[in-house]
């Protein structure tokens, strides 16, 4: 997947340091795979939920990590981009789908 950004990844684990090995081998996972639906996902994601057109995905300590998809298909590769990454409290507040 061609996955956008790395500054936001860079961002969250600024704000949440114990994060930063879980996001970071989310980063390398995301990066070499073609994801082609949230099947492909929930393989090494289980928890992994699809809200529109976005994923979101359980990170340590109640933490969400929420990126947009394009999926990838027989013609071309999927994009992903980071759009928030959020604690437990942020999330319930559902801010974060207003623009979704």
């Amino acid at each position: 997947m061609n996955v956008i950004s790395r500054p936001a990844i860079n961002a969250a684990i600024a704000v949440q340091p114990g994060a930063a090995k879980w996001l970071n081998t989310w980063w390398t996972i995301a990066k070499k795979d073609q994801w082609t639906s949230l099947n492909d996902v929930r393989r090494l994601y289980p928890a992994c939920d699809q809200y529109g057109r976005y994923l979101i995905f359980n990170a340590p300590s109640g933490n969400r990590l929420i990126v947009g998809v394009n999926w990838a298909d027989a013609d071309k590769g999927g994009t992903i981009f980071v759009k928030r990454f959020l604690s437990h409290a942020e999330y319930d507040k559902d801010a974060w789908k207003q623009d979704a």
